[in-house]
């Protein structure tokens, strides 16, 4: 497989070096990002080398602070930004999968869409690491484990793992370091009806407030037991009448119960991606690092972040099931105080939300004095259509002097403040074109 050759290749920069070098990692600022960083400054530890690891988000400057080194090695952040790198003093290995604007001269481009994989679906940044962390030593399959995590922070587990993370998946299973277990969308520690109404994907709308009780009234369920206590009958009626009340919100995708992996050092792998996302949204990214070294105490900060920002987005949710949408041809919009929840509140939003309308991408907007922050999601039914979101940030952003891209399906972008107006109407205008060139 090219790929793999191409991370030998990688493989044999960083090897080249002498033992002891810093080495930069630079990495996106999401579960994905942070999992890549970890895989590779765990590689690099057990190779002999030092590490630096900066976390940001995508946008103009991400090379900004790397000084002087002889190798940076980006993950799962830099395919728009391939001047950037080529203007550095070092060299460059890139581990992407995102979109790609440009041509990488300064290094090896180890982004899978290069080598004809989807970047959407069949590789992450954490399995592109993976594959140059492998080809450092192959006792490194353990890190699959982070590997996976990264996968399922970028929602590629959905519909089941595909492409090199399914190879990634299997190579760790057959080697004992990942198993999959059963599970269903409730705490096991928890009564249904707090399960119901702390839940957020899905999200039922209108649970809050005694309305998960009321629910489980209605369809003669305690909502005192757990769903462990259940019999077969109930625990099947329960489930169907959540399924019919996601149907009438208008989800077109969803699961209630899912075969999960789970990690020899790290327990459930979804858990573990949603502790990540936590740190990256909080602004905690170093906890996250520590925390996929196994340390204990990072952990349980971690732990203490998921619990805070879950609780931020049920909250921004309730508020949102309240709003009066703003629309243009085919985009949603809404703005929020709270940039770092934008993404997962549009991709919620689009998702289970009935007062978003599911032909129409969704764009929260959260404004500052520096910066503007934007998220967009939309569907793969959308993304059928012609939708490519990672397309339209980066022109719309470009055109307002900001940058922007990621994929077809979820992308963001950074823009100037007073810019808004401007760079929604060109996103829909790009948005509106490429869809009417697939129908």
């Amino acid at each position: 497989m090219e790929f793999e050759q191409v991370a030998g290749h990688a493989a044999e920069l960083i090897h080249s070096l002498p033992k002891g070098e810093r080495i930069r990692i630079i990495s996106h600022c999401d579960a994905d990002g942070i999992a890549s960083a970890a895989i590779m400054a765990i590689s690099l530890a057990r190779a002999g080398y030092r590490f630096h690891v900066s976390i940001k988000k995508t946008g103009p400057g991400i090379t900004d602070g790397i000084g002087e080194n002889e190798l940076a090695i980006f993950c799962d952040i830099g395919s728009t930004n391939l001047e950037e790198l080529n203007n550095l003093k070092c060299r460059v290995i890139l581990c992407d999968h995102h979109m790609i604007k440009g041509e990488l001269t300064n290094g090896i481009n180890l982004n899978a869409r290069i080598y004809n994989m989807d970047g959407s679906r069949e590789v992450c940044g954490a399995t592109a690491t993976l594959a140059l962390s492998l080809a450092m030593d192959e006792k490194n399959i353990d890190l699959a484990q982070l590997a996976i995590v990264g996968a399922i922070g970028d929602k590629q587990d959905k519909g089941g793992f595909t492409g090199y993370n399914k190879k990634v998946l299997e190579m760790a299973i057959e080697k004992g370091f990942i198993e999959m277990k059963e599970e269903t969308t409730f705490s096991p520690d928890k009564s249904l009806m707090d399960s119901l109404e702390e839940c957020i994907e899905p999200y039922f709308s209108n649970f809050s407030g005694g309305g998960a009780v009321r629910f489980l009234q209605e369809i003669g369920i305690d909502p005192l037991k757990k769903f462990t206590d259940l019999e077969e009958a109930e625990a099947k009626k329960l489930l169907s009448g959540l399924a019919l009340k996601l149907v009438e919100q208008g989800a077109e995708e969803f699961a209630l119960t899912r075969i999960a992996p789970y990690g020899q050092n790290y327990g459930n792998l979804y858990d573990i991606s949603s502790k990540l996302n936590a740190c990256a949204r909080e602004g905690e990214e170093g906890v996250g690092i520590a925390a996929c070294f196994n340390d204990k105490d990072a952990m349980k900060k971690a732990e203490e972040l998921q619990s805070r920002y879950r609780e931020k987005i049920r909250h921004e949710m309730r508020e949102l099931e309240k709003e009066k949408v703003e629309e243009l041809s085919h985009i949603s919009y809404f703005h929020t105080k709270k940039s770092s929840l934008g993404g997962v509140l549009a991709g919620l939003a689009m998702l289970y939300l009935p007062n978003f309308n599911k032909e129409k991408a969704v764009v929260s907007i959260s404004g500052g004095d520096k910066k503007v922050d934007i998220s967009g999601r939309g569907t793969e039914r959308l993304v059928s259509k012609g939708l490519d979101l990672a397309e339209g940030m980066y022109v719309a952003a470009s055109a307002v002097g900001g940058g922007g891209g990621g994929h077809p399906i979820a992308a963001g972008a950074t823009i100037p403040p007073g810019k808004e107006k401007e760079f929604l109407e060109k996103l829909d205008a790009v948005l509106a074109e490429k869809m009417r060139g697939e129908k």
